[in-house]
């Protein structure tokens, strides 16, 4: 049953990066998900409940990043474990079509959820804080030099990789993304290391 309410979801997910909230029906995320009618209302009632589970899904699928597993000793290791799991990761939203508008998706989620921005600054918390530690560890054991406060050096690289996912989507190309996120915090990862 899980699994039928997550293909609901990405499918519904990849529905509403193409289009806007408006633009799709339920009858469109119907035919999308091949089921019938009544098995997909025993899922969701309706449009607006589709959409908020897919924004809750979104988040707890494919945005949030569990660092739990994450290195502990090497800045430069965190980071590559961040990429790796970039690249690899299992939730693909590319083939939603040529045209992924996560800007429209996001402006969409603000304006209906309102418990949106709730849920987008604890998970902006519980990432600078990931990235605050494991900057606190690099400053301890010499990797980094620079005397800016964790948190800003934290925000700088996920700024680096938010900027860089952002302009992905004009260009659809996922390898020139990581490599540009790759590039963005190799050049950083350097000027932290002088004095």
């Amino acid at each position: 049953m899980k699994d039928t309410k997550d293909y609901i979801l990405m499918t519904s997910l990849k529905l509403f990066m193409q289009k806007s909230f408006k633009e799709v029906t339920m009858k469109e995320i119907v035919e999308k998900t091949s089921l019938s009618k009544g098995a997909f209302y025993h899922y969701f009632a309706s449009k607006e409940a589709v959409f908020e589970e897919v924004v809750k899904y979104f988040y707890s699928h494919i945005i949030v990043t569990d660092y739990s597993n994450f290195p502990q000793t090497s800045l430069k290791d965190f980071c590559k474990v961040y990429l790796d799991k970039l690249a690899n990761s299992p939730y693909d939203i590319e083939d939603a079509g040529n045209e992924t508008n996560l800007f429209g998706f996001i402006s969409e989620a603000i304006r209906k959820i309102p418990s949106f921005m709730d849920i987008h600054k604890a998970q902006r918390k519980t990432e600078i804080d990931a990235w605050s530690n494991i900057v606190a560890i690099a400053k301890k054991n010499k990797e980094i030099k620079a005397n800016f406060p964790n948190k800003d050096i934290a925000a700088m690289f996920l700024n680096i990789s938010d900027g860089i996912v952002l302009n992905k989507m004009s260009t659809s190309d996922e390898e020139e993304s990581l490599k540009g996120i790759k590039q963005g915090w190799g050049h950083l990862y350097k000027l932290l290391q002088k004095e």
